[in-house]
């Protein structure tokens, strides 16, 4: 089939079938048995097929971290910000000599070393303490709570969620609550690299620039963990540990995870999924939102049994299997 030019939902998403936007529907049958909770698909703006409660408001967790991220790069648009390596300690924490050189940039890829034993960018650490700093620290640059500021008219407001904020602070964390279709506007929003409708709302240099990995893929892995984390200031954590995982050199950058080769793997991360696919990923698969620009495809899903990501570049992985199912139902 010839692509239909893409569009932008209003209040509603625009549907069609999943025929109509060159999609075999017997895979996503598939993959909705084999993941189970919520998920909705969008092919070229248009909702082609959902599964599961869409109406429910589920909390992203970790899915969340990139939407921070996103509003850094709004930050940085409005010169609030001269650049993502500005230093963090410009706004008001009164950090010990170690994590003076922490920036931005370091929040955003996991190697700012707060809590952690290294300086900032001598080691990659997935760590919540250090997201925890981050979305406080928003706050504080944006001169108030960050979900009123998200919410702007020149910055998501006009996505039109079916929500009051996209960012519901629960716990004293920034998590997002948004039912899948809501999250899907916000990847599509990724996929078209900051434009919504006939509007840039985000500089689309800023997403070349930003949207991509950013970890080195020879950073070391911090040496800290629970018992030696140092929340010396102290702000508590957006939900796990300083160092819950080894993947991210190479694979993240932004919050979000990327398509690139693995390490140590002569492979893609997700070997069948396309080289530009990206993510954003929470509570260990659970809840992600997947985009596949090449294929002008969003793929959102919550309290969904994707799988972890456990070993890049491993074809068995549950994850690159649910990523197959995907793939298989493009037809054109």
């Amino acid at each position: 089939m010839t692509a239909p030019s893409i569009v932008f939902p209003a209040k509603q998403w625009e549907q069609r079938s999943p025929q109509q936007m060159g999609l075999d529907p017997q895979f996503l049958d598939q993959l909705a048995a084999k993941t189970g909770g919520s998920g909705a698909v969008v092919r070229h703006g248009y909702l082609c097929y959902t599964w599961g409660d869409q109406e429910v408001r589920h909390g992203w967790a970790s899915a969340a971290k990139p939407v921070m991220s996103t509003m850094l790069l709004f930050a940085v648009a409005e010169g609030k910000l001269k650049g993502v390596d500005d230093l963090v300690g410009n706004f008001g924490w009164n950090f010990i000599e170690k994590d003076r050189t922490m920036t931005f940039r370091h929040l955003a890829d996991m190697t700012s070393g707060y809590a952690c034993a290294e300086e900032p960018g001598k080691a990659y650490g997935y760590n919540d303490y250090a997201i925890q700093l981050y979305g406080q620290t928003l706050d504080r640059v944006f001169g108030g709570p960050l979900g009123e500021a998200t919410m702007q008219p020149h910055r998501l407001g006009p996505l039109q969620f079916d929500s009051d904020s996209v960012f519901s602070k629960e716990h004293n964390t920034h998590g997002v609550r948004l039912s899948v279709q809501d999250f899907a506007r916000i990847g599509w929003f990724w996929l078209n690299r900051g434009r919504w409708g006939e509007r840039q709302l985000l500089p689309r240099r800023l997403f070349d620039q930003h949207c991509r990995p950013d970890v080195p893929v020879d950073l070391p892995r911090t040496v800290s963990g629970k018992d030696s984390t140092n929340d010396y200031l102290p702000i508590t954590s957006y939900g796990g540990g300083v160092n819950q995982t080894k993947n991210g050199p190479g694979i993240y950058g932004s919050n979000w995870w990327f398509n690139t080769l693995a390490p140590k793997a002569a492979a893609l991360h997700w070997p069948a999924a396309p080289y530009d696919a990206f993510q954003a990923n929470g509570l260990w698969g659970k809840y992600q939102t997947t985009m596949f620009p090449s294929m002008g495809l969003v793929v959102a899903a919550a309290n969904s049994l994707w799988g972890k990501q456990q070993e890049p570049g491993d074809p068995e992985q549950p994850h690159n299997q649910a990523m197959k199912l995907v793939v298989a139902a493009v037809k054109d």
